[in-house]
C-alpha cells in the first residue's frame, strides 16, 4: 500500500507511521545486514591472522563456525518466528561469542602433535582433553542467554533462546565436525605455517602486577559511581528507537510534516459503548486540554440528539463496533519525552474517570507502560545469570570464594558500561539495558575464569608475584583474540546500522567485551593474589583451562 502511494507522489510525499517505520526499517535491515556480515568475517578473519600460526587456520574456524551459525539460524524455523532484532543480532554474536572452542580444540591437537603423536592419536586426545573444557566454558555463556528467557518482554525469550541454541550448536559444531575438518586442513595449516606475530607479554603482567595499587584505588573509587549511573538513565521504549531514528528518511519525512504542520502525535481511547452522554463529557474534557490538537469521536461529531442509527453502518463502524468505542487523540507532543509521558498519564486519568473498567489508551506515547515491568525483567534478569554463572563456576573450581572473584571484574565492567549513556547525556534503547548486561557476562566471564585457573595452576610451583606474572602472560593471547573479535563485531554492528535500537546494541556489545577484556587483566590479577591465602591450595578448575 505505502509503495502504491509512492508511486502515485513520487518525490513530493513524505510519510510518517508504524507501518512506513517498520517499512523502512526491515529493507534497511535487509541490506545493512550483508554488509555488516560482510565486514565482521574479514575483520574477524584479520584477528585470527594475527593470533593464530598459519594462514589456512582462520578459514578452517569460519568454515566450522559458519557451519554452526547456519544451524542455529535453520532450526528458528521450529520456534515458529523470531524478532528482527534476533534475527539480525544473533548471527554475530554467535560469531563473536564461540569461536574460542574451536581455537582451544585446535591448539590441544597442535600441543600433542608436538610431542610426536601422528594425526589420528592427536586429534583422539585432543578431542577427549578439549570435550570438557569446552562443555563447562560455553555453560556459562549458556546460563547467561538462557536467562533472558524469564523476560516478561517476549524479545528476551526470543534473543535468549535463540542465543543459546546458538552456543550449543558451537559446542556440538565443535565437537564433532571440527575433528575431521582438522585432519583435512592439517597439510594445508603445515605448508602455510608462519611466525606467531603475539608478543611475549611477560613485560605487560609485571607492570600489572606492579599498579596493583594504583587499579585497587581507581576501582574503589570508580564502581560505586558507575553502579549509581547505570540506574539513572534515560530510555527510548518506543518506534522512534527502530525505524525512525535520525538518519533515516522516515525521520527527514517527519521533520519536513512537523515543520509545515506542527507536530502530532496519536493516541487511541477504547472504551465500552455504554453512555453517549459520557462520551461527549469525556471528548469535551480531552479537547480541552491545551496540548491537544484534535479529538475524533462519534458522540462528539454527531450533533446532540441525533442518533447514531441515522448514519450509514460502515461510518459508524469506524468509530463504535462490538460494544465499544474508540477515541482518536491528536496531541502536540514528541511520541517520547517527559512531557509527553505527562500529558498521556493526564489523558489516561480522565479516560478511567469515566470508564473505570475496559477502558485503554494505546498508541506510541504509551509505551512508557514498558517501563513498569523492564525494571522488574532487568532485576530478575541480573539475578539469574548471576546465580546461573556462580553455580557453574563453583562446581568446576570446587570452591565458593573463586565465583565471586571471578565475577567481580566482569560486573564492574557492565556497571562502567551501562553508565557510559549517563555521563555522555544520550538516551539508551530499553532492550539494551537488559539484553547487554546478560550477554556480557555470559560471553566474557570466559577471560576470568581463564585467568583464574592459570594462577592456581602456576601457583602450586611459583610465588605469588610470579604466578601472577606468568598466569597472565599465558592468558593473555586467548583473551586478546576472543576479547578483539566480540569488539569488533559490536562496534561494526554499531558503525553500519542505521536502526538505532540495533547500533546502540552494537554499541554497548563492543564497549563491553572491552571493558570485560581491561577490567579482567587488571582487577583480577589483583583480587587473586589479595585472597592468595584463602584460594591457594584448592584444586585448579582443569576443566575449564583454554
Amino acid at each position: 500500500a505505502i509503495n502504491e502511494m509512492k508511486n502515485l507522489l513520487g518525490d513530493k510525499g513524505c510519510y510518517v507511521g508504524m507501518a512506513v517505520q517498520n517499512k523502512s526499517m526491515t529493507e534497511s535491515m535487509e541490506s545493512e545486514m550483508s554488509k555488516i556480515l560482510v565486514v565482521a568475517v574479514v575483520m574477524i578473519f584479520a584477528v585470527l591472522s594475527v593470533t593464530t600460526t598459519a594462514w589456512t587456520e582462520p578459514i578452517l574456524f569460519l568454515l566450522v563456525m559458519g557451519v554452526a551459525v547456519l544451524l542455529n539460524k535453520g532450526t528458528n524455523i521450529f520456534i515458529g518466528t523470531v524478532s528482527f532484532l534476533t534475527e539480525n543480532v544473533s548471527i554475530i554474536l554467535q560469531l563473536a561469542t564461540s569461536m574460542d572452542y574451536s581455537i582451544f580444540l585446535l591448539d590441544a591437537f597442535m600441543n600433542y602433535r608436538k610431542q610426536g603423536m601422528n594425526e589420528e592419536d592427536a586429534i583422539i586426545n585432543a578431542v577427549q582433553e578439549a570435550i570438557n573444557s569446552i562443555f563447562a566454558s560455553s555453560l556459562t555463556t549458556v546460563v547467561g542467554f538462557l536467562a533472558l528467557v524469564t523476560m516478561k518482554f517476549s524479545i528476551g525469550f526470543d534473543l535468549g533462546l535463540v542465543l543459546a541454541k546458538g552456543i550449543v550448536f558451537s559446542l556440538l559444531t565443535v565437537v564433532f565436525f571440527m575433528p575431521a575438518m582438522i585432519l583435512k586442513f592439517a597439510k594445508l595449516n603445515e605448508k602455510t605455517k608462519h611466525r606467531s606475530f603475539m608478543p611475549d607479554f611477560h613485560g605487560l603482567g609485571k607492570v600489572i602486577y606492579r599498579i596493583r595499587p594504583i587499579v585497587f584505588a581507581v576501582i574503589v573509587l570508580v564502581t560505586p559511581l558507575a553502579y549509581t549511573a547505570q540506574g539513572l538513565n534515560d530510555f527510548l521504549y518506543g518506534n522512534d528507537s527502530m525505524g525512525a531514528s535520525e538518519g533515516t528518511q522516515v525521520y527527514e519525512d517527519d521533520q519536513e510534516i512537523t515543520k509545515i504542520f506542527g507536530r502530532s502525535n496519536m493516541l487511541l481511547a477504547l472504551y465500552p459503548n455504554t453512555s453517549e452522554v459520557n462520551e461527549r463529557a469525556m471528548a469535551k474534557e480531552i479537547k480541552d486540554l491545551s496540548y491537544v490538537k484534535s479529538v475524533t469521536a462519534l458522540a462528539d461529531t454527531l450533533p446532540e440528539g441525533i442518533p447514531e442509527e441515522f448514519l450509514p453502518k460502515s461510518t459508524v463502524e469506524l468509530l463504535h463496533k462490538g460494544g465499544y468505542c474508540r477515541m482518536l487523540i491528536y496531541t502536540r507532543t514528541k511520541t517520547e519525552s517527559t512531557e509527553a509521558f505527562k500529558d498521556s498519564d493526564a489523558i489516561q486519568e480522565i479516560v478511567k474517570k469515566y470508564y473505570p473498567d475496559g477502558s485503554y489508551l494505546v498508541g506510541e506515547t504509551p509505551t512508557q507502560d514498558i517501563k513498569s515491568f523492564i525494571v522488574k525483567d532487568y532485576e530478575n534478569v541480573n539475578v539469574l545469570s548471576l546465580a546461573g554463572v556462580f553455580l557453574v563456576v563453583m562446581m568446576s573450581f570446587k570452591s565458593a570464594v573463586m565465583p565471586i572473584l571471578v565475577i567481580i571484574p566482569i560486573e564492574v565492567a557492565i556497571f562502567i558500561n551501562m553508565a557510559m549513556p549517563y555521563f555522555q547525556g544520550v538516551e539508551m534503547v530499553y532492550m539494551g539495558y537488559i539484553i547487554v548486561s546478560s550477554i556480557q557476562l555470559g560471553a566474557t566471564v570466559d577471560y576470568s575464569i581463564l585467568l583464574a585457573n592459570n594462577y592456581l595452576a602456576k601457583r602450586k610451583t611459583l610465588s605469588k608475584k610470579k604466578a601472577c606474572v606468568e598466569a597472565i602472560a599465558a592468558s593473555c593471547s586467548s583473551i586478546f583474540t576472543s576479547g578483539s573479535i566480540i569488539t569488533l563485531a559490536g562496534y561494526i554492528v554499531y558503525m553500519i546500522s542505521s536502526t538505532t535500537a540495533i547500533a546502540d546494541l552494537g554499541h554497548l556489545i563492543g564497549r563491553g567485551g572491552l571493558f570485560s577484556l581491561v577490567l579482567v587483566l587488571t582487577v583480577l590479577p589483583l583480587l587473586l593474589t589479595l585472597f592468595d591465602n584463602f584460594i591457594v591450595g584448592e584444586k585448579p578448575a582443569a576443566a575449564l583451562a583454554k
